[in-house]
């Protein structure tokens, strides 16, 4: 078995080297090197997230590791070295820790393996542990070293990953030669990573960007989209995050079973749940609460009625669609659904009736338009512009990776809120300005006790964090910054809304910020 300080050897090397090619290159020579056991295991630790935990996490916080770090025993006799597969099964145990005690069995757990380490071993555990491993390697360059590794094509393996949600069972897939078997065939009950909309700040930029002709312009709901697995009376509901969501939102699988058209034995739809009540929709915010619900969920449903609107099938029957056109899956869909169930929508070439379409869905309380090409695939997990958004204001999705205690009325709070902005091509968080403004007093103690589970560094007035918490900000203008490392700052930012339905990973992009300013600089010049 493979040594744990192997693994490091490698993160130091693909660390110091600047070329996303020899990065690549380096994983793909290393896994190709390991017994086969200990290709997911590499690959997880590579991630940051060897357990693919989505909201979960590994449970284990600052004050865990602090305390485990102080309390190691130098040993009696020489331990064995960790290898690769026994730090990778200690964090899965350390993960199902849950309950009265799980903090001192977690603890415990980490004494005895950090006691076998170097301390440079340490190190890198921490970087893992707090999701900072932070060498420039993203989630497609893990696909790439195991498409070289594997001696497949990339393309295969990132639809496989797509399909099946985890780089566990894509390793699995692979090395039991069943690629061809899962190449076309989803995993029920196992959500694929969805397909995302790029934004436009008018209708009639986002019918230049969907290259003009006839398109499909849908009511965008102000609601947390789900992606929703029936078989054989069977329904389980997923978030945006590929989190199971099923208890929560009860009467989605109600509607599913008192809805669906006869002699269909398994699907997967995707659909936007949102907040009605007295006729009218509700806030996002609002909405949220039933997906943080497990316990009096009937009382909760009272108070909180949902709706489910319908936009897309992906796969009916032992067929993929996918690869088919837009309007093709939506023509399945409406054979599978009664009309009140899918989203509503306009089919037009003409832009003056999207932007008549538009404004009727703000008037009615929803939050924008999608504008949809009708020959578009449903491509996973990729943000291209064959959806595009258009929402009213200036609007991005940031995550937040630091905070500060507050002054005057907030100072019982972590209020003051770095946000950041992600680069794919670095797997880096790049800082883009800081904001206190827009949350409620509930909610700056919500976002503190988070906060306080996601501390990777204590500065004492000071935190900073995990990138975990996604905010919705609306601001003024993008500026030039030479105050943080991206170049650019948010003015005036307001979060408007805490968005538990998404990723991290999902957030805005660096080169999105730096267009966004290019956009904005050439719009100043000839307004």
């Amino acid at each position: 078995m493979t040594l744990f300080s192997e693994f490091v050897r490698l993160c130091k090397r693909v660390e110091v080297t600047s070329s996303t090619n020899e990065k690549v290159n380096l994983i793909a020579s290393f896994i190709s090197r390991l017994p086969k056991e200990e290709w997911a295991p590499t690959l997880l630790l590579l991630s940051g997230d060897p357990i693919e935990a989505g909201e979960g996490g590994l449970g284990v916080g600052f004050k865990t590791i602090r305390s485990a770090l102080l309390n190691v025993q130098r040993p009696l006799f020489p331990l064995p070295k960790p290898t690769i597969t026994d730090v990778y099964r200690k964090l899965v145990e350390l993960s199902r820790y849950r309950g009265e005690g799980a903090a001192r069995k977690r603890e415990a757990a980490l004494q005895g393996l950090l006691a076998a380490m170097e301390e440079e071993e340490r190190v890198w555990l921490m970087k893992i542990i707090f999701g900072e491993l932070r060498i420039g390697v993203s989630e497609g360059n893990l696909l790439k070293s195991l498409s070289q590794a594997a001696d497949l094509p990339y393309e295969t393996v990132r639809r496989l990953y797509m399909l099946h949600g985890s780089l566990s069972r894509v390793v699995q897939i692979i090395l039991k030669g069943e690629v061809d078997e899962y190449i076309n065939k989803p995993t029920l009950f196992v959500p694929m990573r969805p397909m995302l909309a790029t934004p436009a700040e008018t209708v009639d930029e986002a019918f230049t960007m969907a290259g003009g002709g006839r398109v499909a312009v849908e009511v965008k709901y102000d609601g947390a989209r789900v992606q929703i697995h029936y078989k054989d009376g069977r329904v389980r509901v997923f978030s945006r995050r590929l989190t199971e969501v099923t208890e929560s939102l009860p009467e989605v699988r109600d509607i599913v079973f008192s809805s669906i058209r006869s002699g269909v034995d398994e699907y997967i739809v995707e659909g936007e749940v949102i907040a009605f009540k007295d006729g009218k929709p509700l806030p996002f915010q609002i909405l949220m609460r039933r997906f943080k619900r497990i316990k009096d969920v009937e009382e909760v449903m009272h108070e909180i009625p949902i709706r489910l609107y319908l936009f897309d099938v992906l796969y009916i029957d032992g067929r993929l669609l996918i690869d088919r056109p837009y309007i093709k899956r939506v023509g399945h869909l409406e054979r599978l659904f009664p009309e009140d169930l899918i989203v509503e929508k306009v089919y037009t070439d003409d832009v003056s009736v999207a932007r008549a379409f538009y404004e009727r869905s703000i008037s009615m309380g929803h939050e924008g338009i999608m504008v949809k090409r009708l020959d578009a695939p449903y491509v996973l997990g990729v943000r291209g512009k064959n959806w595009i958004k258009v929402k009213p204001a200036e609007y991005i999705d940031v995550v937040i990776v630091g905070a500060e205690w507050g002054h005057g009325r907030r100072r019982r709070w972590l209020s003051d809120y770095y946000l950041a902005v992600y680069e794919p091509s670095e797997d880096r968080y790049y800082v883009v300005g800081k904001t206190f403004k827009g949350l409620t007093d509930q909610e700056f103690q919500y976002m503190t006790n988070r906060l306080k589970e996601l501390v990777v560094k204590d500065e004492g007035y000071r935190v900073w964090v995990r990138p975990e918490i996604v905010v919705e900000v609306a601001y003024n203008e993008i500026q030039k910054s030479p105050k943080y490392r991206s170049g650019y700052a948010l003015r005036l930012a307001r979060i408007t809304r805490i968005r538990e339905d998404k990723d991290p990973k999902d957030v805005a992009t660096l080169s999105e910020i730096k267009r966004l300013y290019m956009e904005q600089v050439r719009y100043s010049l000839f307004k």
